[in-house]
């Protein structure tokens, strides 16, 4: 199960936090899936096919954080 579809309210809450936080905000958002919450107690993984496009989200996200903050 995947809630891959923002509510209205999901996107009320995210357009607002844009709005406060502007550049700050990084991309991608992280949508919610239960296949990734659920992955410790399955014992998936992280290389499991049920994983891919939540692990490919948090790669580009992380690439966001490794350009936005520089390396001590």
């Amino acid at each position: 199960m995947s809630a891959l579809a923002p509510t209205a309210l999901q996107a009320e809450q995210r357009d607002s936090i844009r709005e406060i936080f502007g550049d700050l905000v990084w991309e991608p958002a992280i949508k919610v899936r239960t296949t990734l919450a659920e992955a410790n107690t399955d014992a998936l993984p992280l290389t499991d096919a049920r994983v891919a496009e939540p692990r490919a989200m948090y790669e580009l996200l992380a690439q966001s954080f490794l350009k936005a903050v520089p390396a001590p």
